[in-house]
């Protein structure tokens, strides 16, 4: 048995039934009160709305079939679609058409079927209402045909409906994504530029929420629609795609217009959005997004929200899709979720370790664990690129706690074949936002017998701006352990002496930026000799990074500073090297 034929317009077709039905099971009350009403008015076991899919009939709601589903080559209703007006089987078992249909030869036994197309307002047929009995009937009457073409419009009208609540933003009243997505693919027209307005950024978004609650957010956005609106002017719908972000198409031919719509809507949030009284300053990032044929195979949504966090991240208003910016976003997605798998594999991470030195007799006074990472495809990849992106996630406190335990684990090995040295960790701001890190630090000295003193942590200025008293807390449960607490990078992030003051710090470690070019800049050699003088008026020992050459060792050791690390004194190395090179150096 073949089934019914395919439509002429099949493609056009399928897009609709894609466009306006539900695929979920969820019950409709008005669909199922459809199907109850015309089983009640044609006396009938069996009522369904079916819908014709490519492969299959399936049952937006049904009366007297427990069936959710049937193949379409099985279906009465793919015949139905074929029509404009009803399709009528007196007795399947004598119609040549359906007599060997297996929905005649057994359940539920189908005799009589007669079935209204669901047609769109451009005319193509979804599936039908339709009435089924398991003996033979004679043919409806006018008036029955015409109380199910009724049934039939109301069913159709519920579905355009739906399709329009499905569209609809509601806190905003504009079309909302899923429409942005089904008008892309319906017009599929080469020339069609999509362009993505990002006012706030959603990390922004919810501090407005925690402070001024979710209401005061409904309405600024608000604001910021007709803020955007005016600025677009009439002839360009407005899409809400996200909290933060809205969206509009541009027809082919209108991209001598882009520029300047691009430009008003910059120029509509320079002053600050007012809600409710309130002055809100915005940052804005447009991504611009040309769309090719065959535009809903492309990830095009994804590459134009991508290209106005660009804008906004670089400051530029708004930028135009560039392959190598998703391409580097695709790395960096790569990346996060080859080192979650790092982390439990056990052989791609690892740590080496880098000595530092007494300026004064130069022996090692401490090494600082460095993380590495060999990707298993990718290759080596640098921390500079991998750890700033783990910064960024949850990912960053799994890190730290691997590299804790490794480096602990390391240094009682070390202390156990007799090495004076420490050890020097590295700790994120995430690491320092409450007790959990110190916490599990101080069950791993526990755990590995090795003595707090022989630990040391080092984190950056950075970390000071998420949570100041937090931070010193923290630190101050290390220190009051007995570790010392280094200041990492010094100079490069709030340089600010008065938090100097009250951490619990011991160490502070220049930047290399400072220290690389000591021989030939004389406003480095100032500075640096400045800040060695105050850190020593602080009670902090001070450690140059970054020594290259023997002239710059000898004029920090000579400007007072306590300690030296560099590619001079020696570059990183693994941990079964680190001792022949201590005692080599002592020797």
């Amino acid at each position: 048995m073949a089934g019914a034929p395919i439509p002429i317009n099949e493609a056009q077709r399928l897009s609709q039934v894609s466009t306006l039905c539900r695929l979920d099971s969820t019950p409709d009350e008005v669909f199922e009160q459809i199907v109850a009403m015309t089983a009640a008015y044609f006396d009938a076991p069996i009522a369904l709305i079916s819908i014709i899919d490519e492969q299959r009939q399936w049952f937006t709601a049904r009366v007297g079939l427990t069936a959710r589903e049937t193949p379409r080559r099985d279906s009465f209703c793919a015949y139905a679609i074929l029509a404009s007006g009803p399709f009528e089987v007196l007795d399947a078992s004598k119609d040549p058409r359906f007599k060997d249909n297996p929905l005649v030869t057994g359940e539920p036994g189908i005799r009589f079927y007669a079935g209204m197309p669901l047609v769109t307002p451009d005319g193509l047929g979804l599936g039908s209402l339709c009435v089924i009995d398991t003996v033979p009937r004679e043919a409806l009457s006018d008036r029955d045909l015409s109380m199910l073409g009724h049934l039939a419009r109301l069913t159709m009208a519920r579905i355009l409906s739906l399709r329009s609540e499905q569209f609809i933003d509601r806190p905003t009243g504009l079309h909302n994504r899923a429409r942005l997505e089904n008008d892309v693919s319906l017009a599929d027209a080469p020339g069609m530029t999509l362009v993505v307005v990002d006012v706030i950024a959603p990390t922004r978004l919810n501090e407005i929420v925690k402070v001024l609650g979710y209401d005061f957010a409904q309405a600024l956005m608000q604001c910021v629609k007709q803020r955007v609106q005016a600025a677009l002017g009439e002839g360009n719908d407005l899409y809400r795609i996200s909290p933060t972000r809205f969206a509009f198409l541009l027809a082919p031919g209108r991209q001598a217009e882009l520029a300047a719509l691009n430009e008003r809507v910059i120029a509509a949030f320079e002053p600050p959005v007012l809600c409710d009284g309130i002055p809100v300053k915005t940052q804005i990032g447009i991504g611009v997004m040309p769309l090719q044929a065959g535009a809903q195979e492309q990830d095009w949504l994804r590459l134009a929200i991508s290209s106005a966090d660009d804008a906004r991240s670089r400051g530029i208003g708004w930028a135009t899709y560039a392959p190598r910016l998703d391409q580097a976003q695709q790395r960096a997605f790569r990346l996060l979720s080859g080192l979650s798998e790092a982390l439990l594999a056990g052989d791609q991470l690892r740590l080496v370790y880098q000595p530092r030195i007494s300026l004064a007799d130069g022996h090692c006074t401490s090494v600082e664990a460095l993380l590495r990472w060999t990707h298993p495809t990718l290759g080596p990849v640098g921390p500079a690129e991998f750890i700033p992106l783990a910064e960024k996630t949850a990912l960053i406190r799994e890190l730290s706690l691997w590299v804790a335990e490794q480096a602990i684990a390391q240094s009682a090995a070390w202390q156990r074949q007799g090495a004076a040295f420490k050890v020097a960790i590295n700790v994120s701001a995430a690491d320092l936002d409450g007790p959990a890190f110190a916490d599990r630090v101080t069950a791993l000295l526990a755990a590995y017998q090795l003595p707090p003193e022989a630990l040391e942590v080092e984190f950056t200025e950075s970390a000071l701006m998420r949570n100041p008293g937090e931070v010193s807390r923290q630190l101050q449960r290390l220190r009051t352990l007995g570790m010392d607490v280094a200041i990492d990078d010094f100079g490069t992030g709030y340089s600010n002496w008065t938090y100097l003051r009250d951490l619990p710090a011991t160490i502070l470690k220049l930047d290399q930026s400072f220290i690389r070019h000591l021989s030939d800049d004389e406003k480095d050699r100032r500075l640096v000799r400045t800040l060695i003088d105050l850190a020593k008026r602080l009670e902090l020992r001070v450690v140059a990074e970054g020594i290259e050459t023997q002239p710059v060792l000898e004029l920090v050791a000579e400007w007072g500073c306590e300690e030296g690390q560099g590619y001079h004194i020696a570059r990183p190395m693994e941990a079964d090297a680190l001792l022949g090179w201590v005692q080599a150096r002592s020797a």
